[in-house]
């Protein structure tokens, strides 16, 4: 059976943008809510004309997730003349790698997206840009987490101005109290972004019933969790309005290296829940942008050059009292829930790579309680040292590193039942942990995305590591 998806409209006031959709008979809308920027003025500065092909990028992007409703076609609407060549290769890759994860757990590895439907128009050309960079050039991705509280400590530690951007991705969370805990580390730096955008997102589709009460196959609900990876993807576009009236030219996101690693293979598919913090997604949403939108755009992750047990290993040393706080990784129901494999996953890497005063300030936030020794972590733990059939579907690090920070508690004394795990069925033999422990902690050079200025501060400061 045949079932269409169509982009109706994307409409706009001063500080927002309204998307509208409509599959089958049922209408979605996703609204986009900008505390700085004023579209009226962009419109003015930039045309009607750009600006709507950006509004059609972000209405297009954020029209993933309702490809796990499984439509046969996607209607372009009134927005055909925007369909390229180019665009049509960003959307196959984009539509495999950001659906991955939800095909694979949901039994619909051969769904490949939906058909196109656009009439056969003249396809709209406007040029990209060339931005005069303002007092500071720099922005920085703030989702509130540790790798965003590193990023601030080493800029504000080495004198770099910044600008902060953060999002609601938990859109079933109260907007205020989320952008709260994204910002309030920021408040500490010596020197506090003098700017702090933020982008709240009003959803009907995520956490709907929609995929059971129609009867789509093989999915019931649609989950949050089953599109973690997407925010990057339509954020790339959902950014730009800020970035015009800004006119930022440098956009730095917090990846860490393990972000280009999968979690499984199935077949030829390579399912990675964080592909769209890896530097193959970097690559091309930067080219795309550059070549459509914004010429001069460098977009780049600061920890990219970075394993995870560099980057927590770095993140102790860096830290001032009482900030580890001040920052949460959870993604289900921040600060701390205590029962995914974020949870867990960060849970294990402090506890490895912290001092003794961190970690006990960490303890003190759980109430004391030994995540090892949780029951409803211990499939995650099996799945994070490889004892399962792939790694956990979170933005956690690579088996390997996984194995480092469970041996590093077992050297620290620690104990639980994943532990325990650990050292009967995963252990590594002292000389795997030795060449790891060279392996990942050691710069990744090859990433040459970074500004020269902030990759020397990067050598610096593990230069300063080593010499402790």
């Amino acid at each position: 059976m045949n079932i269409t998806l169509k982009l109706l409209d994307c409409t706009r006031s001063k500080h927002n943008l309204t998307l509208l959709y409509q599959y089958d008979e049922i209408i979605f809308t996703t609204t986009l809510w900008y505390s700085t920027v004023d579209f009226h003025q962009l419109e003015s500065e930039y045309s009607q004309e750009y600006m709507e092909k950006i509004y059609f990028h972000i209405l297009l992007f954020h029209g993933l997730k309702i490809l796990s409703l499984k439509p046969t076609h996607l209607d372009l609407g009134k927005y055909g003349n925007y369909w390229t060549n180019n665009l049509e290769k960003l959307w196959e890759v984009s539509v495999e790698q950001c659906l991955g994860q939800w095909r694979y757990e949901t039994g619909n590895l051969d769904y490949q997206g939906a058909e196109i439907i656009h009439q056969d128009v003249t396809t709209m050309k406007t040029e990209a840009v060339t931005l005069v960079p303002g007092g500071t050039p720099l922005l920085l991705c703030n989702g509130g987490g540790k790798d965003s509280l590193l990023m601030a400590r080493l800029l504000d530690d080495n004198s770099v101005p910044f600008d902060s951007f953060s999002i609601n991705l938990h859109t079933h969370a109260n907007p205020e109290e989320l952008f709260e805990m994204h910002e309030q580390h920021l408040y500490k730096l010596q020197n506090p972004p003098p700017k702090i955008h933020r982008q709240y997102i009003i959803e009907s589709f995520l956490n709907s019933p929609a995929a059971k009460l129609h009867g789509v196959e093989g999915v019931e609900v649609s989950e949050i969790r089953n599109y973690e990876d997407l925010p990057l993807a339509y954020g790339m576009f959902g950014i730009l309005p800020i970035i015009l009236q800004e006119k930022y030219t440098q956009l730095c996101f917090g990846n860490e290296k393990s972000a280009d690693s999968e979690q499984v293979k199935v077949g030829n598919q390579v399912i990675n829940h964080a592909w769209c913090k890896s530097t193959e997604c970097e690559i091309i949403y930067e080219e795309y942008i550059q070549q459509e939108f914004i010429s001069n755009l460098a977009i780049f992750s600061l920890l990219k050059p970075m394993s995870d047990p560099l980057v927590y290993r770095l993140l102790s040393q860096k830290v001032r009292e009482e900030d580890l706080k001040l920052v949460y990784s959870c993604n289900t129901n921040p600060p701390w829930c205590k029962s995914c494999p974020k949870c867990a996953y960060v849970y294990l890497s402090y506890m490895a790579s912290l001092t003794p005063e961190q970690a006990n300030e960490v303890q003190h936030l759980l109430g004391n309680e030994n995540l090892f020794d949780r029951p409803d972590l211990q499939l995650y733990y099996r799945q994070l040292m490889g004892l399962e059939s792939h790694n956990a579907f979170e933005c956690v690090g690579e088996i390997e590193e996984t194995k480092l920070a469970l041996e590093k508690c077992v050297e620290r004394g620690f104990t639980g039942e994943a532990i325990n795990g650990y050292s009967k069925n995963a252990r590594l033999d002292r000389s795997e942990y030795q060449k790891l422990w060279v392996k990942y902690h050691q710069l990744d050079l090859s990433y040459q995305r970074l500004p020269p200025k902030l990759m020397e501060i990067l050598i610096q400061e593990c230069q300063k590591l080593e010499n402790k």
